[in-house]
């Protein structure tokens, strides 16, 4: 069960810091190194601006809630290192944290789109 906790923390830790990295250069100008990259996102500075503070909020809570979850499944839920259980407590929040962080992306992507609403001709 260690190994899993580990990759746990560290998931939740570098969800933190992306989401930091998003909200400090959502301020900076349109950057192709970092930030919440996507056609509408990209297209002023407004919606730059928009999407990665959006997003990065969105991933502080995240990384954070994981941790949390992390550490209380790890100490309350589940403390017998020897147990199944607990393994499968830890992957369902690694699980947990991927499927928000997919969720994040699409839920910015569609406040984008409905705030800037540019339209894309085919």
């Amino acid at each position: 069960m260690g190994i899993i906790i580990i990759v746990n923390l560290i998931t939740s830790i570098t969800i933190f810091l992306g989401g930091c990295c998003m909200k400090k250069y959502a301020s900076s100008p349109v950057d192709y190194t970092i930030g919440f990259k996507t056609k509408r996102s990209m297209a002023s500075k407004e919606a730059w601006y928009f999407a990665n503070n959006k997003c990065g909020s969105i991933w502080l809570a995240i990384g954070a809630a994981g941790f949390v979850l992390t550490l209380a499944a790890f100490f309350v839920i589940q403390p017998d290192l020897s147990s199944i259980s607990g393994d499968h407590a830890q992957f369902f929040l690694l699980i947990l944290q991927s499927a928000a962080i997919i969720f994040s992306l699409i839920l910015t992507e569609k406040q984008l789109k409905k705030k800037f609403d540019i339209n894309e001709k085919k």
